[in-house]
């Protein structure tokens, strides 16, 4: 439950989407099941969307976990691009690449170990998506970091920034959150109001936000 959208619409919107691969579905299911912060249905739509819209082949992800979403995007671009991402966990690091390896995926698919915000300036290329998915916050120095990294019209895709709905009301803020509460409001006022992007935040999962490079 996400707290941003009834229940009863997630569930609607989630039958419509079609799953394409049975692999990929039962894969998903594990991680659901496992309790792992894995991207939600309709928020794979989405990317499942853009990555098609743009025609896609280079994407840049930060927070890797398990490899789900990296995954899910290699196999939308068809194998055909490549997914650069990254991840701060070794259990998880570790897992990601057997994941990976599992889907045939280890050419399509390079992951990183070790913190983002010091390995991102390293990671060379130029690249159509970005997807930041990892701490929350440090969401403004990963935002920064791959805007450098974007080709001209690229979009930088933040996921869970509506954080079950404590960033729109402090009526839901805890009070072990107010600093991630803080620092995510702060982002976002800085993506929306920034004269260099274009962007517009979705009530999908746990809150979308989609940005234009100009």
């Amino acid at each position: 439950m996400d707290n941003i959208n009834r229940d009863y619409i997630d569930a609607y919107i989630q039958n419509l989407i079609k799953n394409e691969d049975e692999k990929l579905e039962n894969f998903r299911q594990q991680c659901v099941e496992r309790g792992l912060p894995i991207i939600h249905k309709e928020v794979g739509q989405y990317l499942r969307l853009v990555i098609n819209q743009l025609h896609a082949r280079s994407i840049i992800e930060v927070g890797t976990n398990v490899g789900y979403s990296s995954i899910f995007m290699s196999m939308v671009m068809k194998n055909e691009g490549k997914v650069v991402t990254l991840e701060r966990s070794e259990k998880f690091y570790e897992e990601a690449l057997k994941n990976i390896q599992s889907f045939n995926l280890e050419k399509n698919i390079d992951v990183h170990f070790g913190d983002a915000v010091e390995n991102l300036d390293k990671i060379e290329g130029t690249f159509d998506i970005a997807f930041i998915d990892a701490a929350k916050s440090y969401y403004r120095t990963f935002f920064d970091k791959c805007s450098m990294k974007m080709k001209s019209g690229g979009i930088i895709i933040s996921d869970n920034v509506l954080y079950q709905g404590m960033i729109a009301t402090d009526e839901l803020v805890v009070r072990r959150k107010k600093t991630l509460v803080r620092n995510m409001r702060n982002y976002l006022e800085y993506i929306s109001n920034d004269e260099r992007y274009i962007t517009t935040v979705l009530p999908l999962g746990d809150g979308l936000a989609v940005t234009l490079i100009k």
